[in-house]
């Protein structure tokens, strides 16, 4: 998989759109697991111009997973208790689909390290 492809991923899950969508198919499908689909690119580009209007996250990527036709990016909000997983469905160097995981840690999901209730 070409680099430029892996980066337009890498930048598309930090909330940088404007370096991904040069490499988004116009057909393309974003998945919000559990929320909602944005069809096309038209869509995808207006939903991130909306979101980049409300300020930059401060998102760190975490990790890359390459596949033959799939780049897998995780990272977290350094802002907040949120992690996320995109997978994105490459074909012909074209991002054709993105499907997004989103996780926020709810206070008393979880006992403390040491706890034991």
């Amino acid at each position: 998989m070409k680099p430029k492809i892996i980066a337009a991923c890498e930048a598309f899950s930090l909330g940088q759109s404007a370096n991904a969508l040069l490499h988004i198919a116009d057909e393309a499908e974003w998945h919000i697991v559990g929320d909602h689909t944005i069809v096309g690119k038209a869509g995808i580009e207006a939903t991130c111009t909306e979101a980049e209007a409300e300020g930059n996250p401060n998102f760190k990527n975490i990790r890359t997973i390459e596949g033959r036709n799939h780049v897998v990016v995780e990272g977290n909000d350094l802002d907040s208790d949120i992690h996320y997983c995109d997978i994105y469905t490459i074909e012909e160097d074209t991002i054709y689909e993105i499907s997004s995981y989103c996780l926020a840690r709810q206070e008393g999901d979880f006992a403390e390290e040491g706890d034991t209730e």
